[in-house]
């Protein structure tokens, strides 16, 4: 579809990793361009979803619907057509900005997200660390979430795979400013595989494991069935240094 997954080979390699880190549910995520795609080619995401939820019945794990909506200029337009996929028919959506530039003003960003809100979803906010070339901005992204954002972080953002800036999440751990660790897996080899036991036996070393497991498990699961949840603190405890 995108700049995922290439090939069946592929998906059956990331699907064996994907086990292999016990996972056991991943929600397939296609880019959508507001403006590039139409509804017959949400049809055909659909279409290649339900192609993979085939194959992964092999390795016992399921696959669920949704995309990861690009807010760009024309976001409006998709809004009011429908032109993208809610995580399995749940209120949230998964949601990105452009990457390769520091993260837009107000009306670029906080107006848009609001605008997801007002269409009736939660905005998931993928991988919020790399938006920030010159500092992660924790004062912005806790106002993201006081509005009612759910906040995402790449698990091989903590290996410093998305450059120096990315590796500093350790701040957003720490203040508590974190829903979700997933793993933004786009290929089944490199440093965008399927890397969930590592990254949790790296932080547990370090943070209460308990918070660790709730970013990787509890909350991920909650936005499954369609629940609340909320940001995890998960700081060192006093007896953990012990």
């Amino acid at each position: 579809i995108d700049d995922g997954i290439p090939s069946y080979e592929d998906a059956r390699k990331a699907l064996e990793l994907a086990r292999e880190n016990r996972i056991s549910a991943i929600v397939a995520t296609p880019h959508v361009t507001p403006g590039v795609h139409t509804k017959d080619d949400i049809h055909d995401f659909i279409q290649r979803i339900d192609d993979l939820r085939m194959l992964a019945t092999e390795y016992n794990i399921d696959i669920l619907d949704g995309c990861e909506l690009f807010l760009n200029h024309d976001y409006q337009k998709a809004l009011d057509q429908n032109l993208f996929i809610p995580i399995e028919n749940t209120q949230y959506v998964l949601v990105e900005f452009d990457v390769r530039k520091e993260i837009g003003n107000e009306q670029e960003v906080e107006e848009r997200l609001y605008d997801v809100q007002f269409k009736g979803y939660t905005p998931i906010i993928a991988h919020v660390e790399r938006y920030f070339k010159n500092g992660i901005d924790i004062e912005r992204v806790n106002g993201f979430i006081e509005s009612g954002c759910i906040i995402q972080v790449n698990a091989t953002s903590f290996l410093g795979y998305h450059g120096k800036q990315a590796k500093k999440i350790a701040q957003l751990l720490d203040e508590g400013l974190i829903h979700v660790i997933a793993t933004d897996t786009h290929r089944a080899t490199g440093s965008r595989k399927p890397c969930l036991n590592k990254i949790f036996y790296l932080l547990e070393k370090k943070y209460n494991y308990h918070a660790i497991h709730t970013l990787m498990s509890e909350n991920p699961l909650h936005i499954l069935k369609n629940e609340w949840l909320e940001p995890v603190y998960a700081r060192e405890s006093f007896f953990k240094k012990l």
